[in-house]
Protein backbone atom coordinates (compact mmCIF):
# COMPACT_ATOMS: atom_id res chain seq x y z
CA UNK A 1 0.00 0.00 0.00
CA UNK A 2 1.30 3.09 -0.89
CA UNK A 3 2.87 5.89 1.69
CA UNK A 4 4.84 8.90 0.84
CA UNK A 5 6.76 11.51 3.00
CA UNK A 6 4.35 14.65 3.74
CA UNK A 7 5.60 17.89 5.48
CA UNK A 8 7.93 15.85 7.40
CA UNK A 9 5.49 12.65 7.91
CA UNK A 10 5.21 9.74 6.23
CA UNK A 11 1.87 9.57 4.92
CA UNK A 12 -0.57 6.12 3.98
CA UNK A 13 -3.12 6.79 1.23
CA UNK A 14 -5.01 4.91 -1.91
CA UNK A 15 -5.30 6.34 -5.09
CA UNK A 16 -7.47 4.98 -8.02
CA UNK A 17 -8.33 6.07 -11.35
CA UNK A 18 -11.06 5.18 -13.78
CA UNK A 19 -10.18 2.69 -16.66
CA UNK A 20 -9.24 4.31 -20.06
CA UNK A 21 -7.31 7.54 -21.03
CA UNK A 22 -7.41 10.50 -18.83
CA UNK A 23 -7.41 12.96 -17.25
CA UNK A 24 -9.82 12.55 -14.94
CA UNK A 25 -10.32 15.26 -12.59
CA UNK A 26 -9.05 14.22 -9.09
CA UNK A 27 -11.27 14.06 -5.77
CA UNK A 28 -9.28 14.04 -2.83
CA UNK A 29 -11.66 12.97 0.35
CA UNK A 30 -10.56 13.67 4.00
CA UNK A 31 -11.86 12.16 6.65
CA UNK A 32 -13.17 13.06 10.29
CA UNK A 33 -11.45 13.24 13.58
CA UNK A 34 -10.69 9.70 15.37
CA UNK A 35 -11.65 7.62 12.14
CA UNK A 36 -9.76 7.11 8.84
CA UNK A 37 -10.00 6.60 5.08
CA UNK A 38 -12.00 3.48 5.57
CA UNK A 39 -14.86 5.78 6.07
CA UNK A 40 -15.18 7.05 2.42
CA UNK A 41 -15.58 3.34 1.19
CA UNK A 42 -18.64 3.67 -0.34
CA UNK A 43 -17.50 6.59 -2.62
CA UNK A 44 -14.73 5.32 -4.34
CA UNK A 45 -16.25 2.77 -6.58
CA UNK A 46 -19.27 5.62 -7.38
CA UNK A 47 -16.74 8.18 -8.10
CA UNK A 48 -14.62 5.94 -10.49
CA UNK A 49 -17.92 4.82 -12.20
CA UNK A 50 -18.69 8.66 -12.56
CA UNK A 51 -14.81 9.02 -13.84
CA UNK A 52 -13.22 10.60 -11.51
CA UNK A 53 -9.73 9.99 -10.06
CA UNK A 54 -10.50 9.19 -6.06
CA UNK A 55 -7.74 9.98 -3.53
CA UNK A 56 -8.37 9.26 0.16
CA UNK A 57 -5.44 9.57 2.75
CA UNK A 58 -5.56 9.22 6.88
CA UNK A 59 -4.73 12.46 8.31
CA UNK A 60 -1.46 12.41 10.33
CA UNK A 61 -2.27 10.77 13.94
CA UNK A 62 -4.91 8.80 12.01
CA UNK A 63 -5.14 5.12 10.58
CA UNK A 64 -1.60 3.92 9.14
CA UNK A 65 -0.11 7.40 8.64
CA UNK A 66 3.16 8.67 11.10
CA UNK A 67 2.07 9.88 15.19
CA UNK A 68 3.57 12.65 15.32
CA UNK A 69 4.82 14.21 19.16
CA UNK A 70 2.94 17.36 18.20
CA UNK A 71 1.93 19.49 15.25
CA UNK A 72 -1.73 19.20 14.92
CA UNK A 73 -2.45 22.53 13.46
CA UNK A 74 -4.99 23.16 10.54
CA UNK A 75 -1.85 24.66 8.72
CA UNK A 76 -0.07 21.43 9.27
CA UNK A 77 -2.82 19.40 8.16
CA UNK A 78 -3.27 22.06 5.16
CA UNK A 79 0.39 21.02 4.26
CA UNK A 80 0.32 17.62 4.79
CA UNK A 81 -2.62 17.40 1.73
CA UNK A 82 -0.18 20.03 -0.15
CA UNK A 83 2.64 17.73 0.01
CA UNK A 84 0.93 14.61 -0.75
CA UNK A 85 -0.89 16.65 -4.07
CA UNK A 86 3.03 16.79 -5.14
CA UNK A 87 3.30 13.41 -4.81
CA UNK A 88 0.47 11.53 -5.60
CA UNK A 89 1.84 10.67 -8.87
CA UNK A 90 5.46 8.95 -8.04
CA UNK A 91 4.07 5.70 -8.83
CA UNK A 92 2.39 6.30 -12.48
CA UNK A 93 4.42 6.49 -15.63
CA UNK A 94 7.24 8.92 -15.79
CA UNK A 95 5.76 10.91 -18.44
CA UNK A 96 3.19 12.48 -15.85
CA UNK A 97 3.86 15.52 -13.84
CA UNK A 98 4.84 14.16 -10.25
CA UNK A 99 2.52 16.60 -8.98
CA UNK A 100 -1.64 17.42 -9.04
CA UNK A 101 -2.07 20.85 -9.67
CA UNK A 102 -5.76 21.40 -8.15
CA UNK A 103 -8.41 18.80 -6.95
CA UNK A 104 -11.80 18.56 -5.73
CA UNK A 105 -12.01 18.22 -1.79
CA UNK A 106 -14.09 16.50 0.12
CA UNK A 107 -14.13 16.09 3.80
CA UNK A 108 -16.28 15.68 6.78
CA UNK A 109 -16.56 17.01 10.30
CA UNK A 110 -12.45 17.96 11.22
CA UNK A 111 -11.89 16.96 7.33
CA UNK A 112 -14.31 19.82 6.09
CA UNK A 113 -12.30 21.69 8.30
CA UNK A 114 -8.46 20.73 6.97
CA UNK A 115 -10.29 21.31 3.52
CA UNK A 116 -11.02 25.11 4.73
CA UNK A 117 -7.82 25.74 5.67
CA UNK A 118 -6.08 24.22 2.44
CA UNK A 119 -8.67 26.65 0.64
CA UNK A 120 -6.69 29.66 2.44
CA UNK A 121 -3.46 28.51 2.13
CA UNK A 122 -3.34 26.61 -1.69
CA UNK A 123 -6.29 28.64 -3.06
CA UNK A 124 -5.24 28.31 -6.65
CA UNK A 125 -4.99 24.07 -5.54
CA UNK A 126 -8.70 23.87 -4.95
CA UNK A 127 -11.27 22.77 -7.86
CA UNK A 128 -14.09 22.49 -5.37
CA UNK A 129 -14.59 21.75 -1.92
CA UNK A 130 -17.66 19.76 -0.71
CA UNK A 131 -17.93 20.39 3.47
CA UNK A 132 -20.25 18.17 5.07
CA UNK A 133 -21.00 18.44 8.53
CA UNK A 134 -18.20 20.57 8.97
CA UNK A 135 -15.92 21.80 11.55
CA UNK A 136 -14.88 25.49 11.68
CA UNK A 137 -11.73 26.64 13.05
CA UNK A 138 -12.09 29.99 15.27
CA UNK A 139 -16.12 28.46 15.86
CA UNK A 140 -17.29 28.76 19.20
CA UNK A 141 -19.16 25.69 19.85
CA UNK A 142 -21.80 25.26 22.80
CA UNK A 143 -20.85 24.78 26.33
CA UNK A 144 -22.55 21.36 26.06
CA UNK A 145 -20.11 20.03 23.28
CA UNK A 146 -16.94 21.93 24.72
CA UNK A 147 -17.91 20.37 27.93
CA UNK A 148 -17.76 16.86 26.62
CA UNK A 149 -14.84 17.23 24.21
CA UNK A 150 -12.65 18.42 27.52
CA UNK A 151 -13.80 15.58 29.27
CA UNK A 152 -13.18 13.61 26.52
CA UNK A 153 -9.45 14.81 26.62
CA UNK A 154 -9.35 14.27 30.40
CA UNK A 155 -10.40 10.85 30.03
CA UNK A 156 -7.74 9.69 27.63
CA UNK A 157 -5.15 11.40 29.75
CA UNK A 158 -6.35 9.73 32.36
CA UNK A 159 -7.48 6.12 31.53
CA UNK A 160 -6.23 5.59 27.81
CA UNK A 161 -7.82 6.55 24.52
CA UNK A 162 -9.81 2.75 24.04
CA UNK A 163 -11.96 3.43 27.45
CA UNK A 164 -11.96 6.84 27.04
CA UNK A 165 -13.88 6.72 23.40
CA UNK A 166 -15.26 3.31 23.98
CA UNK A 167 -17.47 5.48 26.66
CA UNK A 168 -17.87 9.26 25.94
CA UNK A 169 -17.03 9.09 22.13
CA UNK A 170 -19.11 6.34 20.87
CA UNK A 171 -21.56 6.67 23.14
CA UNK A 172 -21.81 10.21 21.75
CA UNK A 173 -25.76 11.54 19.65
CA UNK A 174 -22.90 12.38 16.42
CA UNK A 175 -23.22 8.80 15.87
CA UNK A 176 -26.68 8.27 16.55
CA UNK A 177 -27.89 8.27 13.32
CA UNK A 178 -25.10 5.82 12.30
CA UNK A 179 -26.65 3.53 14.85
CA UNK A 180 -29.83 1.95 12.47
CA UNK A 181 -27.18 0.66 10.00
CA UNK A 182 -24.95 -1.98 12.97
CA UNK A 183 -22.45 -2.96 10.35
CA UNK A 184 -21.13 0.25 9.50
CA UNK A 185 -21.41 1.63 13.02
CA UNK A 186 -18.65 -1.33 13.66
CA UNK A 187 -16.63 -0.13 11.23
CA UNK A 188 -16.19 3.15 12.87
CA UNK A 189 -16.18 1.72 16.34
CA UNK A 190 -13.11 -0.16 14.97
CA UNK A 191 -11.73 2.83 13.73
CA UNK A 192 -12.40 4.88 16.61
CA UNK A 193 -10.75 2.34 18.52
CA UNK A 194 -7.76 2.20 16.91
CA UNK A 195 -6.83 5.79 17.38
CA UNK A 196 -3.80 6.54 19.22
CA UNK A 197 -5.12 10.39 19.96
CA UNK A 198 -1.45 11.58 20.03
CA UNK A 199 -2.86 15.30 19.53
CA UNK A 200 -4.91 14.57 23.03
CA UNK A 201 -1.30 14.88 24.75
CA UNK A 202 -0.25 18.34 26.58
CA UNK A 203 1.67 20.68 24.28
CA UNK A 204 0.49 18.76 21.14
CA UNK A 205 -1.21 21.88 19.74
CA UNK A 206 0.73 24.87 20.73
CA UNK A 207 -0.84 27.13 23.84
CA UNK A 208 -1.98 30.04 23.11
CA UNK A 209 -3.31 28.84 19.28
CA UNK A 210 -5.73 30.55 17.70
CA UNK A 211 -7.37 29.50 13.95
CA UNK A 212 -8.75 32.13 12.08
CA UNK A 213 -10.73 30.34 9.29
CA UNK A 214 -14.21 31.17 10.55
CA UNK A 215 -13.07 35.02 10.14
CA UNK A 216 -11.49 34.36 6.13
CA UNK A 217 -14.37 32.49 4.55
CA UNK A 218 -15.01 35.69 2.46
CA UNK A 219 -11.63 34.92 0.55
CA UNK A 220 -12.59 31.58 -0.34
CA UNK A 221 -13.81 31.67 -4.12
CA UNK A 222 -13.95 27.78 -4.68
CA UNK A 223 -16.97 26.41 -5.55
CA UNK A 224 -18.72 24.82 -2.24
CA UNK A 225 -21.38 22.27 -1.45
CA UNK A 226 -22.52 22.48 1.88
CA UNK A 227 -23.61 19.25 2.74
CA UNK A 228 -25.78 19.09 6.52
CA UNK A 229 -27.38 16.18 8.02
CA UNK A 230 -30.82 16.85 8.90
CA UNK A 231 -30.79 15.14 12.57
CA UNK A 232 -26.87 16.20 13.44
CA UNK A 233 -26.28 17.89 16.89
CA UNK A 234 -26.88 21.84 16.74
CA UNK A 235 -23.52 22.90 16.79
CA UNK A 236 -22.74 20.98 13.36
CA UNK A 237 -25.92 22.52 11.42
CA UNK A 238 -25.02 25.79 12.89
CA UNK A 239 -21.46 26.09 11.36
CA UNK A 240 -23.37 24.67 7.89
CA UNK A 241 -25.76 27.63 8.28
CA UNK A 242 -22.54 29.91 8.79
CA UNK A 243 -20.38 28.69 5.77
CA UNK A 244 -23.70 28.66 3.35
CA UNK A 245 -23.61 32.67 4.17
CA UNK A 246 -20.54 33.45 4.43
CA UNK A 247 -19.00 31.32 1.47
CA UNK A 248 -19.78 33.41 -1.67
CA UNK A 249 -20.15 30.71 -4.04
CA UNK A 250 -22.05 27.99 -2.43
CA UNK A 251 -24.98 25.34 -2.47
CA UNK A 252 -26.54 23.71 0.52
CA UNK A 253 -28.07 20.23 0.77
CA UNK A 254 -29.75 19.34 4.08
CA UNK A 255 -29.96 15.28 3.89
CA UNK A 256 -32.98 14.05 5.34
CA UNK A 257 -32.66 11.16 8.04
CA UNK A 258 -29.05 11.87 8.40
CA UNK A 259 -26.76 12.65 11.57
CA UNK A 260 -22.94 13.48 11.53
CA UNK A 261 -22.00 11.03 8.91
CA UNK A 262 -23.67 11.43 5.76
CA UNK A 263 -21.46 9.27 3.56
CA UNK A 264 -22.30 6.29 5.74
CA UNK A 265 -25.33 7.14 6.76
CA UNK A 266 -27.22 7.25 2.97
CA UNK A 267 -24.24 6.91 0.66
CA UNK A 268 -26.43 6.48 -2.43
CA UNK A 269 -28.21 9.99 -2.02
CA UNK A 270 -24.97 11.56 -1.00
CA UNK A 271 -23.22 10.19 -3.95
CA UNK A 272 -25.89 10.89 -5.95
CA UNK A 273 -25.33 14.58 -4.64
CA UNK A 274 -21.68 14.41 -4.84
CA UNK A 275 -21.00 13.63 -8.36
CA UNK A 276 -23.74 15.70 -9.35
CA UNK A 277 -22.08 19.19 -8.21
CA UNK A 278 -18.45 17.70 -9.08
CA UNK A 279 -19.92 17.30 -12.94
CA UNK A 280 -21.16 21.07 -12.83
CA UNK A 281 -17.78 22.43 -11.31
CA UNK A 282 -15.55 20.63 -13.07
CA UNK A 283 -13.24 21.69 -15.46
CA UNK A 284 -13.64 19.55 -17.88
CA UNK A 285 -16.71 17.09 -17.82
CA UNK A 286 -15.75 13.72 -16.29
CA UNK A 287 -18.37 11.23 -17.76
CA UNK A 288 -18.09 6.50 -17.20
CA UNK A 289 -15.77 5.04 -18.81
CA UNK A 290 -17.11 3.23 -21.79
CA UNK A 291 -15.75 0.08 -23.98
CA UNK A 292 -15.65 1.10 -27.41
CA UNK A 293 -15.03 -2.80 -28.19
Amino acid sequence: MPHTYTNGIVTFYEDAGPPGPGPHPAVVLIHGHSVDLRMWQYQVAALLEAGFRAVRYDVRGHGRSMIPPDGYTWEQYAADLGDLLDRLNVERPAAESLAVEAAHLVGISMGGAIALQFALDFPTRVLSLTLVDSALPGFTYSAEFTRQIEELVQAVRAEGPGAAFEHLWLSHALFDGLRHYPDRFALVREMVLAYPAADYREGAIPAGYSPTVADRLSEIRAPALVVAGEEDIPDFRLIADILATNLPNTRRLVMPGCGHVPPLEDPEAFNAALIAFLREVSPAPAHPSTDSG
